[in-house]
């Protein structure tokens, strides 16, 4: 039985301590993507305070990749969900590729451009690996980059990206292109973000300007 000092508080397990402990899985990770928890605020708990009391309503509390919260993103998140808007705005893209972009990066990266490669040697905001034709390790992680490769805009990669695989995108369900693009283990998951993502279109799109550079 582990001893009393062995009990870690709960806040250990935030999902920032995660990313800062490079251990924030993905979407093709093991399946720890978007089930990293939330803290206990975003799941509508009182944060725990001094020891702790583990409650039966810990034990058994839902917790689903389903629980991004737009309400609850950080700067560094909505910074990223801006830029994505703004860039497909410059690409003269609308509402449904913004859609599939967000959904990708939410179910990939929890809208981080991360930077540790935990799934093999895949980085930044939608975990492209540069061992299947999506760039360099700098150019994955480099937003505009990615984001563009992602699209099927950008001149240096081989993978094939949304426009390329799909001419026709606005017409296919958001969570179906997004896995033509990725190829991922958890197809699924995309379409659980699609609410999220329009939401973050609705609320900000009216306020970014298109980025064209």
């Amino acid at each position: 039985m582990a001893s009393a000092t062995t009990v870690r508080t709960a806040a250990q397990f935030s999902r920032r301590g995660l990313i800062a402990a490079g251990t924030f899985g993905l979407a093709s990770a093991a399946g720890l993507g978007v089930l990293a928890p939330a803290s206990a605020a975003e799941l509508g708990a009182e944060a725990p305070t001094g020891a702790e009391e583990w409650t039966e309503e810990f034990f058994t509390r839902p917790e689903t990749r389903e629980g991004f919260l737009v309400d609850a993103m950080d700067d560094w998140q909505l910074a990223n969900a801006k830029f994505i808007i703004a860039a497909v705005k410059g690409h003269d893209l609308g509402e449904e590729v913004a859609v599939i972009a967000l959904i990708t990066a939410i179910v990939e990266s929890w809208l981080y451009n991360y930077e540790p490669a935990v799934d093999a040697d895949s980085g930044g905001l939608f975990q492209q690996r540069p061992s299947m034709g999506w760039g360099t390790y700098d150019q994955v992680r480099h937003k505009q980059h990615a984001l563009d490769a992602f699209l099927g805009l950008a001149e240096d990669t081989d993978a094939p990206g949304l426009l390329q695989a799909i001419p026709d995108v606005t017409r296919w369900d958001a969570g179906a292109a997004a896995q033509t693009v990725q190829r991922s283990a958890h197809p699924e998951r995309y379409a659980e973000q699609v609410t999220a993502a329009r939401q973050i279109w609705k609320r900000y799109a009216s306020e970014v300007a298109p980025f064209t550079a």
